[in-house]
């Protein structure tokens, strides 16, 4: 039986769906792609995290009774110290162009937040070895 390996040409861009269920989803980014079409919502919102890395909320979200988003609450917090109740799915891309247009993520970058989310969220639950 041979391992599952995912693949992706160098240049091919995604963007990363955190659902308030916890699902991760990898969304192939495309030039017509906007986050509002992937959060299928009116009003996305960016966030800027990093010089790299921007999150995309829907401004509606609390309007319409969205469910926390606990999973991406967790990942941000590693990158913001002020954090805002997110609700509804979240969307992470790279950073807007000059027109305005959001970069996609690298396969590597958003398998990498993927990781680091895993990383985090199972601090404490493998057991140590006893000294």
């Amino acid at each position: 039986m041979s391992p599952i390996t995912t693949t992706a040409s160098g240049d091919q861009r995604f963007a990363l769906i955190i659902q308030p269920t916890g699902i991760f989803r990898l969304l192939a980014w495309l030039p017509v792609s906007t986050p509002r079409h992937a959060l299928c919502c009116d009003t996305a919102r960016p966030v800027d995290l990093t010089t790299t890395l921007t999150l995309w909320v829907d401004q509606d979200a609390a309007a319409y009774g969205q469910q926390p988003n606990r999973a991406a609450h967790g990942l941000i917090a590693l990158y913001r110290t002020t954090l805002l109740p997110y609700l509804g799915g979240v969307v992470l891309t790279g950073t807007l162009d000059t027109d305005g247009n959001p970069h996609g993520l690298s396969h590597t970058q958003a398998l990498a937040l993927v990781d680091l989310y895993l990383s985090m969220a199972t601090v404490g639950l493998m057991p140590r070895p006893r000294s």
